[in-house]
């Protein structure tokens, strides 16, 4: 009796420590392309004196070093950013989904809460990286 209380206990435990990664890693991944997305637009800002979406070959930006000297490496990592995270949170979303459908895991209201709404972060980051101006984004950081 003894060994089955221990290995639901268990059980448990390993639904709450895998809910509980996926949510940081949904709040991680959506919080780095958002970030990335703010430093982009900043960056275009600064360089037109303007908040706008730039694109490519437009008049503020089109024959500008935009991301010059030191720079280089934030344009590296941005656009590194901008292209897998929204893969990544994607496909952490469809892991949480899967989890957050488990009996285990909806043991555990305050894992089950905290998924649940990382989940839905994610999902809206992977949404937004979809439209025509996160890809006109991108393709002006690749430009």
């Amino acid at each position: 009796m003894s060994s089955e209380i221990d290995a639901a206990a268990y059980a448990a435990d390993t639904a709450s420590l895998s809910g509980r990664i996926a949510t940081r890693v949904q709040y991680v991944l959506a919080g780095a392309y958002f970030l990335a997305t703010a430093v982009a637009l900043g960056r275009a800002a600064q360089l037109a004196g303007r908040f706008y979406l730039p694109h490519q070959g437009d008049e503020a930006t089109g024959n500008a070093d935009i991301w010059p000297g030191v720079l280089a490496a934030a344009w590296l990592a941005i656009t590194f950013v901008l292209s897998v995270a929204p893969i990544l949170a994607g496909l952490t979303a469809l892991y949480a989904a899967v989890l957050l459908a488990s009996a285990r895991q909806r043991a555990d209201r305050r894992t089950w809460r905290s998924l649940a709404a990382s989940t839905v972060l994610a999902a809206l980051a992977f949404a937004a990286s979809l439209t025509p101006q996160a890809q006109t984004l991108l393709a002006w950081l690749l430009d």
